[in-house]
């Protein structure tokens, strides 16, 4: 009788267990919702209010990264990647929306603005390449060589393949680093 009473306080106490366990990953999992002022990080990452917001579907070249126009002439870009999602970003209010977090602990999001796709607009401009999402703006940039389809270019995973770089976060200054530092130490 004794054993009984102890094994069912035991399986109580495991269902009690897993029971919070799923109600903090579902929390962990909520969609959120943020509105502006983003501020343009590079060519696919946003920060909004101290939060890395990373654009799903696309790949940007990285700052620094070279590549020939049209007339063979070398341009950053990666520079003129960031340069086209200020100049989108500062325009409009646009919403964006993500749950999942990548290896940098950037939110992925997807911004949106009455019907417009801020990431299918960065991919129709050619200013970044589709991953998987969006290829029909990118058949449409290729065709009328906008952007990097103008000219001759390495794809972003390409480029930091090649040189062992995995893809870079730029740094977002000292209260950032304490901020992914007391994260990690919490483990959150």
């Amino acid at each position: 009788m004794m054993i009984r009473r102890l094994r069912d306080a035991l399986v109580g106490l495991c269902m009690l267990a897993l029971s919070l366990m799923i109600i903090a990953k579902l929390e962990q999992d909520a969609a959120i919702e943020l509105g502006g002022p983003f501020q343009v990080v590079d060519g696919d990452t946003l920060s909004s209010h101290g939060q890395r917001l990373r654009l799903v579907g696309i790949d940007a070249p990285e700052l620094g990264q070279r590549c020939e126009d049209g007339d063979m002439a070398s341009y950053d870009c990666g520079i003129e990647a960031r340069d086209g999602l200020e100049l989108l970003i500062d325009r409009a209010a646009w919403a964006c929306q993500g749950s999942a977090q990548d290896q940098y602990r950037r939110t992925l999001v997807r911004c949106a603005l009455q019907g417009a796709d801020l990431a299918e607009a960065m991919v129709r401009q050619g200013l970044v390449v589709a991953e998987g999402d969006y290829l029909s703006a990118q058949a449409e940039a290729q065709v009328a060589k906008r952007g990097l389809w103008a000219g001759r270019f390495e794809r972003p995973a390409d480029w930091r393949r090649a040189r062992k770089l995995d893809e870079m976060e730029p740094a977002g200054g000292f209260m950032t680093y304490v901020s992914n530092q007391i994260g990690a130490w919490l483990n959150i």
